[in-house]
């Protein structure tokens, strides 16, 4: 079937997912009206080949699971990358609601309580897109990045283009990331050098929590990092971690993974409880995971950053979020979240007006 004619039928569908994996071409999807809803990770165990897509806070929101047999494949065209608009909707002045909750955070961290914990937020605009002309916007612009677009009746619509690898592999090698830090750059990806302190040690407290949830239930390979990484008009630290894990233990090492310190906090349980309570709104499926979800084969999963979720006909919510370190600062922190928002405000296709 013709790309075209598949877009006909999606837009009557009630429920679907595509998406686009780093570097490649080559669309994938599962058309799924009514996908299994899961109450925690633990139920992944019955699962054995789907699509996830998980929420930040697990029980606020249904896992869901799109395992239809009907799927879908083809190739994105060879149309050149679209030039990306310079969006004159950056907010240069946080919000009262954003300077509270900082203040708030950031003394916690000064304090000692928190190592890092992550305060996000969203944006709220007027939008007149074509989601399926977005996203495939989205694939040319972004090709080193998942980029996706689900919906169902229960959840709505949400697009993203996300640089975060959680989990994929096959066991036998498996790869997780360790993603902090963010600078924008619009050049060359900048030098170790270039980093700030702050940076270096967000990073650092990230890929020490990934490293110790894999020991805990698997066997640490090999590990490279951390590097500066390129995507787009940002760039972070990063560092690849190599492992092998029994595919039983594929649910139990996600429970100790998510949320990682990269959109939660350090100590876990303390920092999520501070997020619930004191973040303006939540994050739905926002910083939750999303991907092929096949513990036996092969599993690609990411964490769920820069995207919208598109909630009505003509309203949309853009997320973005950053780490606070006793060294961060206000006007830092709120800038590089209007940063990770331009990353869809950048694609032709947005035809907005702030909110």
């Amino acid at each position: 079937m013709e790309s075209e004619l598949l877009i006909q039928r999606l837009q009557k569908e009630s429920g679907f997912v595509l998406y686009r994996l780093p570097g490649t071409k080559t669309i994938l999807g599962v058309i799924d009206s009514n996908p299994k809803q899961l109450n925690t990770i633990q139920d992944l165990q019955g699962v054995s080949d789907a699509f996830i897509f998980a929420p930040f806070l697990i029980g606020s929101e249904p896992i869901l699971a799109f395992s239809s047999d009907e799927r879908v494949e083809f190739e994105l065209n060879d149309s050149i990358s679209p030039a990306l608009s310079h969006s004159s909707s950056v907010t240069n002045h946080p919000t009262d609601n954003y300077c509270k909750a900082f203040d708030l955070f950031h003394q916690e961290t000064i304090d000692g309580h928190f190592q890092k914990i992550v305060l996000a937020r969203s944006k709220t605009l007027s939008i007149k897109a074509d989601t399926f002309q977005l996203f495939f916007d989205a694939c040319r612009a972004y090709p080193d990045t998942m980029v996706y677009l689900l919906h169902t009746q229960a959840s709505g619509t949400w697009i993203g283009a996300t640089p975060e690898v959680l989990l994929e592999g096959n066991c036998i090698q498996m790869h997780s990331v360790a993603l902090a830090g963010t600078m924008r750059c619009n050049g060359e990806s900048p030098k170790l050098s270039d980093w700030s302190e702050k940076n270096k040690e967000e990073q650092q407290i990230v890929a020490d929590y990934v490293r110790d949830c894999i020991r805990t239930v698997g066997e640490l390979k090999d590990e490279w990092g951390p590097y500066s990484y390129k995507t787009a008009h940002l760039a972070h630290l990063k560092s690849d971690i190599y492992f092998r894990l029994d595919p039983d233990k594929m649910p139990e090492l996600l429970s100790l993974l998510h949320p990682t310190p990269a959109v939660c906090g350090i100590p876990k349980r303390e920092t999520l409880q501070c997020i619930i309570h004191h973040e303006e709104e939540d994050r739905s499926y926002y910083a939750g995971f999303l991907g092929w979800y096949n513990p036996k084969e092969n599993s690609q999963l990411y964490v769920n950053l820069r995207c919208l979720h598109q909630y009505d006909d003509s309203h949309v919510k853009l997320y973005a979020g950053g780490g606070i370190l006793p060294s961060s600062s206000l006007e830092g922190e709120w800038m590089e979240t209007e940063n990770k928002i331009q990353t869809l405000l950048h694609l032709p296709s947005m035809n907005l007006t702030v909110k």
